[in-house]
């Protein structure tokens, strides 16, 4: 449970922090935009299953120890 909130607090941070670089970055077109917003929002789309699978690893070492 813990591990799931510690996500989904890390996701909502790097996203305001997206959101608030998109703010600041020029606007040449809107096609520009849009390209590079969805650009950030694939980078932290492979971010968080990277997370997520890091997470799953050390909950299995965590399960493993606790059988010991």
């Amino acid at each position: 449970m813990f591990v799931k909130c510690a996500v989904c607090v890390f996701v909502f941070l790097y996203v305001k922090s997206v959101a608030s670089r998109v703010e600041r970055e020029l606007e040449c077109s809107r096609f520009h935009y849009d390209e590079r917003l969805l650009e950030k929002m694939v980078r932290m789309e492979f971010n968080v299953e990277r997370l997520q699978q890091r997470l799953d690893s050390v909950s299995e070492s965590v399960g493993t120890l606790d059988g010991m």
